[in-house]
């Protein structure tokens, strides 16, 4: 290696160990989020996308979040999908447990099951893969048309957009922007 080549690697290695940085961590902080969220299901036979919007709570303790989330997506299909559960997050990772709700279409018949969604976050948005999984056998019919089944299993991608704001001691809201 050369010289110019190992001083520029030395100073690049060791300039993070020459700046002093006093990380903050939040203790017991209430965040409160809300976005657009937009979801691809392409591994179903008959792939749909959703647009809706997300909104989560979570108190920050550390390195760790816990709290709870709900989705409203309207999906290509013509119906509507709803979620609720509570959501971890340790450091950038995280998992959504719940359930989820889809409507039914003139094919398909209401269908309740779990919500399942690890997912990599950072402050402005997120990146998840969801499951959905009925809580009733796909093929079962039931009243109305026949042929009606209910909605089978749901493996998709979302991606989610967020505004963050800050609950304070007061019980407002502080919003923070990307361009703060």
């Amino acid at each position: 290696m050369s010289t110019r080549l190992s001083l520029l690697v030395l100073v690049f290695l060791g300039a993070p160990l020459s700046a002093r940085a006093d990380p903050y961590l939040p203790n017991n902080e209430r965040w409160f989020t809300i976005g657009p969220l937009l979801s691809a299901t392409p591994l179903s036979s008959k792939p749909k996308l959703g647009l809706g919007v997300e909104t989560t709570f979570n108190v920050l303790d550390g390195i760790t979040a816990l709290g709870v989330f709900g989705q409203a997506q309207w999906m290509t299909e013509g119906h509507a999908r709803l979620g609720a559960g509570i959501q971890g997050t340790l450091v950038f990772g995280g998992v959504e447990l719940g359930v989820m709700h889809e409507t039914g279409t003139r094919e398909h018949l209401p269908t309740t099951g779990l919500h399942i969604a690890p997912f990599v976050t950072f402050v402005f948005g997120s990146v998840g893969v969801r499951f959905g999984i009925p809580l009733s056998e796909p093929g079962a019919a039931g009243p109305g048309l026949p042929g009606r089944t209910r909605h089978g299993r749901e493996v998709g991608l979302v991606l989610t957009a967020k505004i963050p704001a800050k609950w304070t001691s007061k019980g407002t809201l502080e919003p923070m922007f990307p361009w703060d």
